[in-house]
């Protein structure tokens, strides 16, 4: 079983491909239609400079898979694509390109439960773009690394995307789900993938599910419950949006969520090279102590910690299940549910697209733990 990272080729100018455990810093470019994208997005990347707007992307350590992410429907926030950086940020310095496109049909409170919903061929564009039509696309892994996470419209949205797609893992944050009313057929369910749910308790009515919605679900599942969370507190308090009354009582929601949604893709989806991922992350997605050398330190300032910051507040409440077993928050555990583990999901996704017996994807250094070496014959 490989359960350190593969050392990264001689073009790359620092001693590790970034991942979850060893970040670097990351930028973004603001990109439309005169630029070639199908719609106006923000992309982020990895970068080893800290100017985010202008930093370079990070070229010649391995390549990284690639995470789309669903805004949902803010009244009167004709932008409101642009409010999401954080948990893209995080993702971008973990190793993941990720891309935020502006969605017309969720921002003008389009249901995605109703049938010819348009930011399903949106996003369809969006990945076919960022693959073959983006200046940096040979920077990314091929199908099926693929991520999907989404914010209430479009978490649900994100899930009906994912269903039958070459898509590898699904988050969901506040998925309006007991607000799925249209012909589409319901699509957790439907979903044989790694998935990762979270809502709140407090007034976040609509995306809560019942026992026997989240029983039906596939394996790996991971759900997270805010006992005080609302349903924009994935935003930072700061943000002043039009649609949100105002925030939760729990200020470190936002920056939690950072952490496992972090934690989610590095165990299920890592970057090329990252083949420690799969077992150094727990299936409790509780982020691990970092073992940094001082260089990788220079990067991870202000990086992970808002998980365990929620420790520290009474009012931040939040239960962290996995599988069907449920683990207290805050708990450090380091344990593997077979039902869960990485090679079986590897397993499962090879059996849906028909590799041979022991075939592995090319490319994908992280599936030596899942497929070892065999002498020929």
């Amino acid at each position: 079983m490989v359960d350190s990272p593969v050392p990264p080729p001689a073009s790359c100018p620092i001693g590790w491909q970034p991942q979850a455990l060893a970040p670097v810093f990351w930028g973004v470019r603001s990109l439309g239609p005169a630029d070639g994208a199908p719609v106006d997005l923000r992309i982020f990347f990895p970068s080893l400079d800290g100017a985010v707007e202008s930093a370079p992307l990070l070229e010649g350590c391995g390549r990284y898979p690639l995470i789309l992410f669903a805004h949902g429907h803010c009244q009167q926030d004709t932008d409101h694509y642009l409010r999401w950086f954080l948990i893209p940020a995080f993702l971008a310095r973990s190793g993941y390109v990720v891309v935020v496109p502006r969605l017309a049909g969720n921002a003008g409170g389009n249901n995605p439960s109703v049938p010819g919903h348009p930011d399903e061929a949106t996003l369809d564009a969006v990945l076919t773009w960022a693959r073959s039509g983006w200046e940096h696309a040979d920077v990314l892994l091929p199908p099926p690394a693929t991520g999907v996470i989404g914010h209430s419209f479009g978490a649900m949205l994100g899930a009906r995307f994912a269903v039958g797609r070459p898509v590898s893992a699904y988050a969901g944050l506040s998925g309006g789900w007991q607000d799925w009313f249209g012909a589409e057929p319901f699509p957790l369910p439907l979903l044989d993938l790694p998935t990762l749910l979270m809502w709140g308790l407090s007034f976040d009515l609509f995306s809560q599910l019942t026992e026997a919605q989240w029983q039906a679900m596939h394996r790996p599942r991971h759900r997270v419950v805010f006992d005080e969370g609302e349903h924009w507190d994935y935003l930072s308090a700061q943000i002043d949006l039009p649609c949100r009354p105002g925030s939760g009582s729990c200020s470190e929601i936002a920056a939690a969520t950072a952490d496992l949604v972090t934690m989610f893709f590095a165990r299920y989806l890592p970057p090329e090279l990252a083949t420690n991922l799969a077992v150094e992350v727990p299936s409790s997605l509780v982020p691990p102590d970092l073992d940094l050398t001082p260089e990788q330190e220079f990067f991870a300032g202000g990086f992970l910690g808002g998980f365990h910051r929620l420790g520290s507040h009474p009012e931040c409440g939040v239960t962290v299940s996995s599988d069907s077993e449920r683990l207290l928050a805050n708990r450090r555990t380091r344990e593997t549910h077979s039902l869960d583990h990485p090679c079986a999901w590897v397993s499962k996704i090879a059996a849906r697209n028909r590799w041979p017996v022991g075939a592995r994807p090319a490319g994908y250094h992280w599936c030596d733990m899942c497929f070892p070496s065999r002498a020929d014959g």
